[in-house]
């Protein structure tokens, strides 16, 4: 139960976008921004792009370590795998942009893990998420409403990442916008081999 003045920590858990292809998205992304719409965006930095499996709010230190423990035993024989990136997406529309973010495909691997965070959450008492979970790793924050279409940002090449673990993370406001920090790995088991 937490009192008045037990801290708490603002939390999330996802899957990290390896940096080398973070890069090459924020750099691909940038320049199909052109000229016109890129100072509207304010860009996520490579080292901070994810794919959140679920945000969990505002935790006390207790609840996060019961999250931890359960997610660390509910990982312990899952196998890492294989995902791709996919169409532009802009959320919640494209009338009314706040986020600039890329689709990532992945069969139903990442909706399981995202289920399995869900579980997870709800079992240490936090409240079911009501959205549906969309994969996808965003790139940009609009500064300011700006109308948009699909012709500004048209498709990519598709890149292929490999899921090896899922992270912990701790949220935290700065004047630059949400600086995220690593605070648990949970690794996942070796991708299988195909003959």
């Amino acid at each position: 139960m937490k009192t008045k003045d037990q801290k708490t920590i603002r939390a999330f858990i996802a899957v990290r976008i390896p940096l080398d292809l973070a890069a090459t998205l924020h750099k691909k992304a940038q320049h199909r921004a052109g000229d016109v719409l890129q100072h509207k965006l304010r860009w996520m930095v490579p080292q901070q792009q994810h794919i959140t499996l679920r945000f969990l709010g505002e935790c006390d230190e207790h609840s996060l370590e019961q999250f931890s423990n359960y997610i660390e035993e509910s990982l312990e024989n899952v196998r890492g795998f294989d995902c791709m990136t996919g169409c532009f997406e802009f959320f919640p529309d494209a009338h009314r942009p706040r986020a600039l973010a890329l689709n990532i495909h992945s069969g139903q691997q990442l909706n399981a893990l995202s289920r399995i965070c869900e579980e997870g959450a709800r079992m240490c008492g936090m409240r079911r998420e009501m959205r549906n979970f969309r994969p996808h790793v965003t790139l940009a924050r609009f500064r300011q409403h700006h109308h948009v279409t699909h012709s500004h940002f048209f498709n990519m090449p598709s890149y292929r990442m490999t899921v090896n673990e899922v992270v912990l993370m701790k949220s935290e406001t700065t004047a630059e916008g949400a600086q995220y920090s690593v605070m648990k790995v949970f690794p996942l088991q070796p991708l299988a081999k195909t003959a």
